[in-house]
Parts: C-alpha cells; sequence; structure tokens
C-alpha cells in the first residue's frame, strides 16, 4: 500500500485537522488517485488553488488536471487554499506536469485563476 504525506496550507488546513497547516502521513490501496483522495478529505474543489506532487505543480485554481494521476509510494502532495495565491513573480520556470500544461495552453499560458 501506498504510503503518502498530504499537507494542506491555509483555510483548508480544516478539512485535515489543523488551523493553517495540516500535514498527515497516510496509507492508500494500489491505484488510489488524487481525485478519490480529494473525495476521501471531502475537500470541495472550489476551495483548492494550487495543487503540488513531489513539488511538481499539478493544478491551478480552475483547472484541475491531477484528479487521474495514480498516487505513489511516498509521494508529497501540497495543496493550498484558494484564498492563499502563490506570487506571480515565482511561477516563471516552475516544474509543470505535462496534463496541465497543455491545459493552460488551451487558456493563454498562466494565470491566477481559469474557468472551464
Amino acid at each position: 500500500m501506498p504510503n503518502i504525506n498530504i499537507t494542506l496550507y491555509g483555510d483548508i488546513a480544516s478539512y485535515g485537522g489543523g488551523t493553517y497547516i495540516a500535514s498527515h502521513d497516510l496509507e492508500y490501496s494500489s491505484g488510489t488517485t488524487v481525485d478519490t483522495l480529494l473525495q476521501s478529505l471531502e475537500l470541495p474543489s472550489e476551495e483548492r488553488g494550487y495543487l503540488f506532487i513531489n513539488a511538481v505543480l499539478h493544478d491551478a485554481p480552475g483547472l484541475y488536471a491531477s484528479k487521474d494521476v495514480i498516487l505513489q509510494d511516498n509521494d508529497h502532495i501540497g495543496i493550498f487554499s484558494i484564498r492563499h495565491m502563490w506570487p506571480y513573480q515565482y511561477r516563471d520556470g516552475i516544474r509543470i506536469s505535462e496534463a496541465l500544461a497543455e491545459m493552460m495552453h488551451k487558456h493563454g499560458g498562466m494565470r491566477n485563476t481559469y474557468r472551464e
């Protein structure tokens, strides 16, 4: 069974039992997806901002490219509240998943939020 670490930042930390940050090591069955993880946390998509898997950006506000990603042993997932944005000046050169890069290209590049 894969063991993962998930950290929730900002006001969504309450979904993990925290106030500003909640970090947990969890065990999931093989084949578990990010979407399954988020459903188990009951974390609504409209509350999520940026989602990183092992320091690679997979989701941006309004673009959820990670839902079918299968969790691997020792993955670290970091999820930020929609109300805690990532400063724009740090975005150039960030590692981005192929799925998210394709979605962003369709929407005209990097933005603060997206609408599908």
